[in-house]
């Protein structure tokens, strides 16, 4: 199945996201027919490749999987978490799909999202961010799990570790303004300001401009 997937994504001449993501989708019906752990094996192949349209379809076709995830899902998520995801991107792309899905599945498993902000690699650390957006819009996770990790991750002097972190604290506006807004007072001092900013960004301009004159 990888030697037929890789040729149709090479058959697409410069290819855009939305080409990827849509070669990927012609896979759903077949692949789900198939072994999970053949599943697993076609989309580690695409990642092994390191190129940047084999990871978004590997990504993809995991995800239009999601129905059939299992207790043994997150092992596989997290063992390419840590072998496969370098940047951004990638990270962005795994957490906020398939991950976080997963994620949901088992919220047990938050003990060991926690356990990513101590990671050599940067793309880890913001993973575990990252991961818990979609969740905490959907006011799916504890408020405080979200505050650990973001405590975590306060001095972390990669700008996309803060900026990850302050994403997070914007997306969890929507449901816990007022215990974002005194969290953010409390750590007006020590937080990075690039952080500070992106989670000032869903509030109304009035608190806004009240929080950014914070001495």
């Amino acid at each position: 199945m990888f030697s037929t997937v890789q040729y149709a994504l090479k058959r697409c001449e410069q290819p855009r996201t939305a080409d990827v993501r849509a070669i990927a989708k012609a896979f759903k019906k077949p692949l789900s027919h198939l072994s999970m752990n053949t599943v697993y094996d076609t989309c580690e192949s695409l990642l092994k490749t390191g190129l940047w349209a084999e990871t978004i379809c590997a990504y993809q076709l995991i995800y239009d999987q999601k129905k059939r995830y299992d207790e043994a899902t997150f092992d596989v998520f997290e063992r390419w978490l840590f072998a496969y995801i370098k940047d951004w991107w990638d990270c962005d792309d795994f957490m906020t799909h398939a991950f976080q899905t997963c994620l949901m599945l088992n919220p047990n498993h938050i003990n060991r999202v926690k356990t990513w902000v101590n990671h050599e690699r940067f793309a880890v650390r913001r993973a575990a961010a990252v991961i818990l957006i979609v969740p905490v819009k959907k006011n799916l996770i504890d408020i405080d799990d979200v505050f650990y990790v973001c405590n975590q991750l306060m001095l972390d002097t990669h700008d996309l570790v803060q900026k990850g972190y302050g994403w997070l604290l914007k997306e969890s506006t929507r449901f816990h303004e007022k215990a974002v807004i005194a969290y953010l007072e409390r750590n007006v001092h020590q937080m990075p300001r690039t952080a500070f900013r992106y989670a000032l960004e869903r509030l109304d301009a009035s608190q806004k401009a009240r929080l950014m004159q914070l001495p």
